[in-house]
C-alpha cells in the first residue's frame, strides 16, 4: 500500500505522516515512510536524531543509475538495493528515507533526482502488509512532477480556512491529471466553532484532527507526538478508514 500526504504548508503533513507510521507499525505492518519535502523534518518527529543521506545528495549513484549515454534517461534504474542503504530504522523499526532537496526546473520538471525517486516508487515491492508513506512538500508542484503517480491513495490535509480549501482543488485536479483517482482528506487543528468549513470539503473525510496543544509540547520537548499520546483516538480512527477503503 502506498499512501501520499499533500497540503499546503503548515496543515500538518509531517505529522499525520509519523502518526500513520507509528499506528501501522503498532498494528504489525512493515513501514517505510519517505520525507519528500526540502525542509526534512519527518526523521526528527519520528525520534530520528541522526543523519539520514538525502536521496537527491548521491549526485554520482544517480547520474550511473539514471542517466543514460546522450543524456538520456533509464526507464528502469536499479533501485531495489536502495531502501536498505540509504534508510535509518527509529526504535519502532519504522524505515525512514529522506529525498532532499530537488533543483527545480519549472513545473513539470522531469530531471535526474526525480526520475530516481519515481523508479524507486515504481519498482518498490510490497507484500500484503508493508505501507509507504510519503511526506509530500508543501503545495502541489510534486503533482505536476508526477512524483506522487502510482501511489493507492492521496490523501490531502486541510485546516479551517478558504487558501487549504483552494489547495484542495487544486491538488485534485493535478492528482486526476497523473492517475490518483483514490483522494481523501483530514481536516487538522480544527474547533467546533470552524464546522461550516465541512461543508466545503466535497470529498470522503477521513477523520477530524482538533487543536491540541500537545503538538506544540511534543515539537517544543523533541518527541514524537505518538509517544504523548496526541489526540491518538482521532489517529486511530484515520488509520482504520484506510484499512477499511483499502481493503488491507
Amino acid at each position: 500500500m502506498k499512501i501520499a500526504i499533500s497540503g499546503k504548508g503548515g496543515v500538518g503533513k509531517t505529522t499525520l505522516t509519523a502518526m500513520l507510521a507509528y499506528l501501522f507499525a503498532k498494528d504489525g505492518y512493515k513501514v517505510t515512510a519517505i520525507d519528500c519535502d526540502s525542509s526534512i523534518n519527518l526523521p526528527f518527529v519520528l525520534g530520528i536524531r541522526e543523519k539520514i543521506t538525502p536521496l537527491s545528495e548521491l549526485k554520482d549513484l544517480i547520474q550511473q543509475r539514471v542517466v543514460a549515454p546522450m543524456g538520456l534517461f533509464k526507464l528502469n534504474p536499479k533501485v531495489d538495493d536502495i531502501f536498505e542503504r540509504y534508510s535509518v530504522r527509529n526504535r519502532y523499526g519504522i524505515r525512514v528515507l529522506v529525498l532532499g532537496t530537488i533543483e527545480k526546473g519549472g513545473e513539470g520538471c522531469f530531471c535526474p533526482e526525480n526520475a530516481f525517486l519515481r523508479a524507486i516508487l515504481r519498482h518498490a515491492i510490497f507484500k500484503e502488509k508493508d505501507v509507504l508513506l510519503l511526506d509530500m512538500e508543501a503545495g502541489i508542484e510534486h503533482l505536476g512532477r508526477g512524483t506522487a503517480k502510482g501511489v493507492d491513495m492521496l490523501i490531502a490535509v486541510v485546516e479551517p480556512g478558504l487558501r487549504s480549501i483552494e489547495t484542495l482543488r487544486r491538488i485534485d485536479k493535478l492528482a486526476r491529471d497523473i492517475g490518483i483517482e483514490r483522494i481523501a482528506v483530514v481536516v487538522n487543528k480544527f474547533s467546533e466553532a470552524y464546522r461550516n468549513v465541512l461543508d466545503l470539503i466535497d470529498y470522503p473525510i477521513l477523520g477530524v484532527i482538533p487543536f491540541d496543544e500537545c503538538f506544540i509540547r511534543a515539537d517544543l520537548e523533541g518527541i514524537p507526538p505518538f509517544e504523548l499520546k496526541c489526540q491518538i483516538e482521532a489517529f486511530e480512527e484515520i488509520k482504520n478508514r484506510i484499512v477499511e477503503i483499502l481493503k488491507i
